[in-house]
């Protein structure tokens, strides 16, 4: 028994320091769904102020209440949008559905939606700025230099002969020197 109450104490502070390295996500959500803005904001800035490094999970889930909790005040709106903007880039299907936010704020996330999603495509779309076009290549010479090396000829021949004598030796009918089998 004595060794069962040792253990229990022993473990205690090992199971207070895992729970407070958790994000409290249903206590916080129902100070949400009760109206208590500041105490949502004081619970999440309590959390990141203690942890140098949360999950993901963690993180969109930060970035969504932050970003509806500030939107709603007219004050604190751009900050708002920056949190918005952070739940795009971790999230980019992310929704407010479960939020139940006003018209007003959706209205906000879906432009911030399509600016993100307009910023991404401006990355992946190539640069034209800095793109060398292949004509400036040819007439630099670069591409004339590499076939001017005789062992890239010489690769070139050996892989066109060994093709032209695979092709040859398997579409031939009777190649040399194997007898024909006849099957009775």
């Amino acid at each position: 028994m004595k060794f069962l109450i040792l253990a229990l104490l022993c473990l205690a502070p090992l199971a207070a320091s895992a729970a407070d390295k958790e994000l409290n996500q249903i206590a916080i959500h129902y100070k949400y769904n009760d109206g208590d803005f500041p105490a949502v904001i004081s619970a999440i800035e309590q959390f990141t102020k203690s942890h140098k490094k949360y999950d993901r999970n963690d993180s969109v889930f930060i970035a969504k209440h932050l970003a509806v909790v500030y939107s709603a005040s007219p004050e604190t709106r751009e900050k708002g949008k920056y949190y918005m903007y952070q739940l795009l880039e971790l999230l980019p299907s992310a929704e407010l559905v479960d939020m139940y936010v006003s018209d007003e704020i959706e209205k906000i996330f879906d432009r911030i939606r399509l600016d993100v999603a307009e910023r991404h495509k401006e990355m992946a779309a190539p640069s034209t700025a800095s793109a060398t076009p292949t004509a400036t290549v040819a007439e630099s010479g670069e591409r004339g230099r590499y076939w001017k090396k005789p062992w890239v000829w010489a690769g070139g021949a050996v892989v066109a002969g060994v093709a032209g004598f695979v092709i040859y030796e398997t579409m031939s009918p009777n190649p040399k020197g194997r007898p024909e089998y006849v099957v009775p």
